[in-house]
């Protein structure tokens, strides 16, 4: 059972983590300009952005990794 529950929150964890990669990498590169042109009242900027899904599949399993040994370490010592 302590695998299990470790198992579906290194789900989620990884879930999180490929959310957040994701925002990271590819939303706010691409609007960060024009917020910036909005802010300054100049013109809008072009911009940019590739997120490849090997880099989305590395975030993911780090953040499984992570949150499955986080939440089995915390089972264990319960």
């Amino acid at each position: 059972m302590i695998y299990l529950k470790s198992f579906l929150f290194g789900v989620g964890g990884a879930l999180i983590a490929g959310s957040l990669w994701i925002t990271g990498t590819f939303i706010l590169p691409l609007y960060g300009p024009y917020l910036m042109a909005r802010l300054k009242g100049t013109g809008g900027g072009s911009s940019s952005s590739v997120v490849s899904s090997d880099s989305i599949l590395l975030a993911a399993l780090i953040g499984f990794m992570v949150a499955f040994v986080w939440k089995w370490q915390r089972l264990r010592s319960a």
